[in-house]
């Protein structure tokens, strides 16, 4: 799977420096539904457009994408259920790979309340699991601490207050980071030496990437114990961010089958994943205009790629915008050639595979990836504004006043 195992596998070359304009400097509405009114950056290839259909998009299209969206939580709940291993590669992305889908939801609550069931599962799975292997918190040293802080983080989250297993997971965390002699020690990262580079690598910023959401959430619990070099982890990579270039497909000798367009592509979705807390809160024009002009120009061309999960990734980011298959073109579009892939593949997300893949490329984090982000590319959602004390209240600190 490419755009999975590109997160894992550091590419290298230069990007090319062509600069493009960003949306700010056009007077495009946010959200575009008549083909035609679409800037010329925006469109499909020529034979592309033939194939898609100009209907509007359906009640029945609609309930058929929740059926798609249930369908792919019900298989990621099934497969860790009847696998108990299958938990100890994705290890936190067991518990993200069901929550997420409950975030800014526009879902029954029965619905958020089973998935948020199985996340808690996962969860609880997750930490006896560790604590079976490290019984004693004398054992837990500098290594464990990338695998204790995100159970912590969603300890708080999915169990009551006050909860044996929360304390429990916490105290283990803040042992591992004092077994550390610093926070590169901690991440096994130097963050400052990655982004001193103005075009580093995506992989190496994907790192950096996961580290900055786990300190901006851990530090909405005060118990978690963190240095305060970690409270501006964030806030550097996304004014990192500001400055970095997306490379558009045209821009490489293979279009979107470069693999270096590849991974910045796979990269675009994740830097909107700052602001938006990972699909909670909505993200603005204002925040980043290069990253929304870059989800819109190259659009087609990750759907000529034809990846489901970076395909799918980039509706989502289209919706988390306030944009939907009713109102927006391109989310229709989206939403269509992911419901055919759903169906081409017998209506289950797992029987996906990309171009000559096996099922010996895959682990369990890579099957399981395939309908999550299916999932978040289809489901609905009622995107509101963060309240106080919230990871959306505290990132909006430093990014402009949403208009």
């Amino acid at each position: 799977m490419r755009s999975t195992m590109l997160r894992r596998i550091f590419l290298t070359g230069l990007f090319l420096t062509v600069s493009s304009a960003s949306l700010a400097e056009t007077s495009a509405p946010l959200c575009i539904l008549d083909p035609a009114k679409m800037p010329e950056s925006w469109q499909p290839p020529a034979k592309m457009r033939q194939s898609l259909n100009p209907a509007p998009w359906s009640e029945a299209e609609a309930k058929d994408a929740e059926y798609a969206k249930e369908t792919g939580v019900d298989e990621i709940i099934t497969y860790f259920k009847t696998n108990s291993s299958a938990l100890d590669i994705p290890w936190g992305d067991a518990i993200e790979s069901l929550i997420q889908v409950t975030f800014a939801s526009a879902n029954t609550p029965e619905f958020d309340a089973k998935v948020r069931n199985a996340a808690r599962n996962n969860l609880t799975a997750l930490i006896e699991l560790f604590f079976k292997r490290n019984p004693d918190l004398k054992q837990v040293s500098c290594e464990d601490f990338g695998r204790l802080l995100p159970l912590a983080i969603f300890a708080h989250g999915l169990y009551p207050a006050d909860d044996l297993r929360t304390a429990r997971v916490t105290k283990g965390t803040n042992a591992a980071y004092r077994a550390c002699t610093s926070l590169k020690a901690a991440t096994g990262l130097d963050h400052h030496k990655i982004l001193a580079n103005e075009q580093a690598d995506p992989e190496m910023l994907l790192e950096v990437y996961i580290w900055a959401l786990w300190f901006m959430e851990a530090e909405l619990y005060p118990d978690i114990e963190l240095p305060p070099e970690t409270r501006e982890y964030g806030k550097l990579l996304w004014t990192y961010f500001k400055h970095y270039r997306l490379a558009d497909a045209d821009e490489f000798e293979d279009g979107p089958w470069d693999d270096r367009f590849v991974a910045m592509a796979d990269l675009a979705p994740h830097i909107a994943h700052i602001p938006t807390g990972t699909h909670r809160y909505p993200i603005y024009v204002e925040d980043y205009p290069d990253l929304y002009r870059y989800h819109r120009e190259n659009f087609y061309a990750v759907m000529q790629l034809g990846e489901l999960d970076l395909f799918a990734s980039f509706v989502d980011t289209l919706r988390q915008y306030g944009c939907t298959p009713e109102n927006d073109v391109q989310v229709r579009d989206g939403s269509r050639f992911m419901l055919k892939i759903f169906h081409d593949n017998k209506d289950r997300w797992m029987n996906y595979r990309q171009d000559g893949e096996t099922d010996a490329e895959l682990d369990d984090y890579d099957i399981v990836h395939y309908p999550w982000t299916a999932v978040l590319g289809l489901r609905d959602r009622k995107l509101e504004q963060p309240k106080p004390g919230t990871y959306g209240a505290l990132i909006r600190r430093w990014l402009p006043d949403p208009r």
